[in-house]
C-alpha cells in the first residue's frame, strides 16, 4: 500500500528555507504576491519531493517570522519529519529555538539538521556554528539527529541531502489513524467556474470523489466534487496526503481556516479537553490559574483558559519537579480534536509560547479541585485501550462499534483486537461483564426489596421493573441481562411477572396466624362464600394486606373469582366439579338440575357455572350446559 509523508521546513525567517525546498523539488512555494514582495513565506507552502508507486514525500515550507507563529503551528500540526534549517552565516536565532520548542511540544520525534549558506562562511566558522546548534539541541528530539551542509544557489550538497532525506523519511514509523476521515482545513480559496477549493492535510481515513462530508463545527454538508494532490487529479485521498478539495454546497465566506471536513459523526467538536501540558523551562511570566490563553491545535486558534486541579500558578522555577501538568483546557469556541491530538498553548497578552502537549480527552468532564480530579486524570492519560473501554463503558454501560472507536478513542486494529472481551447486546451495541454483573445485581436488589415488602405478590410487573431500572440503564441492556440471567436460572418469568428464583410467597409472619384462620373460615363456606373483605375485617387482617391476599388467591391459582369481590377455593371448586359430573352422569344438564345435583341457591350456582365455561369443563347451548371433559375428572 502506498504511504504519504510529510517533511516540515522549519527555521528562523531568511535562513534559506523557501530556497531549499526549491532546491529539492523544483517548486516556488511562495506563490502570494505579497510574500513575493516582502521575501517571507506568510502561509504554509507545499512541494511534492519524490512520488513513487510505493510512497508519496511532501516537503512544507512554514514561515519563520514571529508574527507567522499561528501558520507555522497550522503547517507543521501534519507532518511527520523535521528539517530544522539554519544558515551558517547567522546560527541559531530566537525563531531557531521557539521552532524548536514548539516542534518538541508537536511530539514529533525524527528529524534532521540543514546547515544552509554554507558558501558564505569559512570553516572555521562553521564549526562553531555546528558547536553552538549541537548546545541548542541538547536533549530534544533532534540531539542525535544527523547534520547536512547545503548551498541552495550553488546546489552544493542538495543531491546528496535529497537522497538521504528520502531514505530517513521512509524509516518513519507513522501512528496508525483512526478509520473515519479527518482534513483540518488550512486554506480556503475559490477557483473560477470551479467554486470552493478547501486544502488541508489527512489527518485520518480517506475520502473520495462524490463522498457527501460535513464541515465543523458549522455541521455544514457538502459533497467532494475532485480532488487534487500536488496538481494531480486523484480520485481517493488517504491519511498523510496532502489534498486540495474542491466541494459543493457552501460559499467561500462559510468556511475558515481551522474547520475541520470530516465523514460522519466520528469526530465531534468540544470546548472542553483534558490534556497533558507541558510548559516551556523558561517563560517571561507565571502561568496562573484560569490563565486566558491561546490553543493551537491542527489548524484552529482559539482562546480559552487552563484549569489546573493541583495548583493555583505555575512559575519557571516549578520546571525542575513539573515536566508535566494534567489538566484541562476550557475553550471559548469548538474545536476538533481526538485523543492522541498535539497542541500549543501561548499566553493571550503579552505574547509567549507557554508549552504544548497531547489530548487525553477530548470530552472532558467539569470536576472540582483537588486530588481526586488528578487520580481521574492519570488514569485517563495511563490507561490502555482496553481501560479507556472499560471506563467508557463502566460510565455510559452500553455503545456502538462506532461510538466505542470515537470515543474511547481507538484505532479500528484495537477495536479488532479487543472485541473478543465485549459482550454484544444485539442491534450492534456493546457492553463489558462488569455492567452486566452490575445491571445483574440491580435487578436482584429491586426484586429482593419487592419480595420483602410485598411477600404476598408472586414477583414484580417486569415492564414496572424495567421502566425503574431505565432511569440508569437502557431497556435493551436490562432485557439482555434479564435473558442471560433467567438462563442461568437466578430470576424467574412466568408471563410478566419476575421474581427471584429462590423466592417463595408467604404470609407476614406477624398475620400468619389471622391469615390462616380467614382462610380456614372461607374455605368452609365453600361456595356460599362472602366477599373476602368480610374475611379479612373480621379476622382482624391489616386493611394494607387486604388487596395483596386477595390477588396472592387468584395469581397463586388457590382460588378461582366467583364474582365481584368473591373468590371461591381452588379445592371447593373442583368438589362441586366432580360432584356435578357424578349426578348428571357427564350428560347435558339444565340449571335446575344442576341446582338439585349441588344443592346451591341461585345466586352462588350462576356464577359458578359460569366459571366452568371459563375453565372450558363445558359450554352452554340452548338452555342446556354440555360437558366438554371426559369421565376422568380427578385431574385439573
Amino acid at each position: 500500500m502506498r504511504k504519504f509523508y510529510t517533511i516540515g521546513m522549519a527555521g528562523h525567517i531568511d535562513h534559506g528555507k523557501t530556497t531549499l525546498t526549491k532546491a529539492l523539488t523544483g517548486v516556488e512555494t511562495d506563490r502570494l504576491k505579497e510574500e513575493k514582495l516582502r521575501q517571507i513565506s506568510i502561509e504554509p507552502g507545499f512541494a511534492p519531493l519524490v512520488q513513487t508507486d510505493n510512497a508519496q514525500i511532501s516537503i512544507i515550507d512554514v514561515p519563520g517570522h514571529e508574527r507567522f507563529i499561528r501558520q507555522m503551528i497550522a503547517g507543521v500540526a501534519g507532518i511527520d519529519f523535521v528539517v530544522l534549517v539554519i544558515a551558517a552565516d547567522e546560527g541559531v536565532m530566537p525563531q531557531t529555538k521557539e521552532h524548536l520548542h514548539i516542534l518538541s511540544l508537536l511530539g514529533i520525534d525524527y528529524g534532521a539538521i540543514a546547515i544552509t549558506k554554507i558558501a558564505h562562511v569559512d570553516e572555521e566558522l562553521l564549526d562553531l556554528i555546528v558547536d553552538d546548534i549541537r548546545e541548542t539541541v541538547e536533549g530534544t528530539f533532534l540531539e542525535c539527529a544527523p547534520l547536512y551542509f547545503v548551498d541552495s544557489v550553488s546546489n552544493q550538497g542538495v543531491e546528496a541531502f535529497k537522497m538521504a532525506l528520502i531514505d530517513l523519511v521512509k524509516q518513519v514509523e507513522k501512528r496508525p489513524p483512526f478509520p473515519s476521515f479527518r482534513l483540518p482545513i488550512d486554506h480556503v480559496f475559490t477557483v473560477k467556474g470551479q467554486g470552493v477549493v478547501v486544502r488541508g492535510t489527512v489527518f485520518d481515513g480517506h475520502t473520495k470523489t462524490g463522498d457527501e462530508l460535513r464541515v465543523i463545527p458549522s455541521d455544514k454538508h457538502v459533497r467532494v466534487r475532485q480532488i487534487q494532490s500536488h496538481h494531480e487529479q486523484i480520485d481517493v485521498v488517504y491519511t498523510g496526503q496532502r489534498a486540495a478539495i474542491n466541494i459543493g454546497g457552501i460559499t467561500h465566506d462559510e468556511l475558515t481556516r481551522g474547520d475541520v471536513l470530516v465523514k460522519d459523526d466520528f469526530y465531534t467538536p468540544t470546548t472542553r479537553i483534558d490534556v497533558s501540558f507541558t510548559p516551556l523551562a523558561k517563560i517571561n511570566y507565571p502561568i496562573k490559574q484560569r490563565q486566558l490563553i491561546k490553543l493551537y491545535v491542527g489548524t484552529s486558534e482559539v482562546t480559552g483558559k487552563i484549569i489546573f486541579y493541583d495548583r493555583n500558578v505555575w512559575k519557571a522555577e516549578d520546571a525542575s519537579r513539573d515536566s508535566e501538568i494534567l489538566c484541562q483546557l476550557q475553550l471559548d469556541e469548538e474545536v476538533v480534536v481526538t485523543r492522541g491530538d498535539r497542541f500549543i498553548v501561548r499566553r493571550a497578552t503579552p505574547i509567549e509560547t507557554l508549552g504544548g502537549g497531547w489530548v487525553m480527552d477530548p470530552n472532558g468532564a467539569q470536576r472540582r479541585f483537588g486530588e481526586q480530579s488528578i487520580e481521574s486524570l492519570r488514569q485517563i492519560k495511563d490507561g490502555s485501550a482496553e481501560e479507556r473501554i472499560n471506563r467508557l463503558l463502566e460510565r455510559e454501560h452500553a455503545h456502538t462499534e462506532h461510538n466505542i472507536k470515537r470515543l474511547a478513542p481507538i484505532s479500528a486494529g484495537e477495536f479488532a483486537e479487543l472485541e473478543v472481551n465485549l459482550i454484544s447486546i444485539g442491534k450492534q451495541l456493546y457492553t463489558t461483564q462488569t455492567v452486566v454483573a452490575d445491571v445483574t445485581e440491580a435487578v436482584e436488589k429491586l426484586l429482593h426489596d419487592y419480595h420483602k415488602k410485598h411477600p404476598l405478590h408472586l414477583g414484580m410487573n417486569k415492564a414496572e421493573l424495567v421502566s425503574e431500572l431505565s432511569k440508569t440503564y437502557s431497556g435493551q441492556l436490562i432485557e439482555f441481562t434479564i435473558t442471560q440471567a433467567e438462563a442461568r436460572q437466578k430470576f424467574e418469568i412466568d408471563e410478566q411477572i419476575i421474581s427471584l428464583i429462590s423466592f417463595t410467597p408467604t404470609y407476614p409472619a406477624a398475620w400468619a396466624k389471622r391469615i390462616e384462620q380467614a382462610l380456614a373460615e372461607w374455605e368452609k363456606h365453600g361456595a356460599d362464600v362472602e366477599k373476602m373483605e368480610e374475611y379479612f375485617t373480621r379476622h382482624q387482617i391489616a386493611e394494607s394486606l387486604h388487596t395483596d391476599l386477595y390477588y396472592y388467591l387468584l395469581h397463586s391459582n388457590e382460588a378461582y373469582l366467583f364474582d365481584e369481590g368473591r373468590l371461591i377455593s381452588r379445592n371447593a371448586a373442583l368438589l362441586l366439579r366432580d360432584k356435578l359430573y357424578k349426578e348428571t352422569q357427564g350428560q347435558p344438564f339444565t340449571l335446575q338440575i344442576a341446582r338439585e345435583a349441588v344443592k346451591l341457591s341461585r345466586k352462588n350456582l350462576v356464577p359458578l357455572l359460569e366459571l366452568f365455561d371459563q375453565m372450558h369443563l363445558m359450554k352452554r347451548k340452548d338452555n342446556e350446559r354440555v360437558w366438554l371433559i371426559s369421565s376422568n375428572v380427578k385431574g385439573d
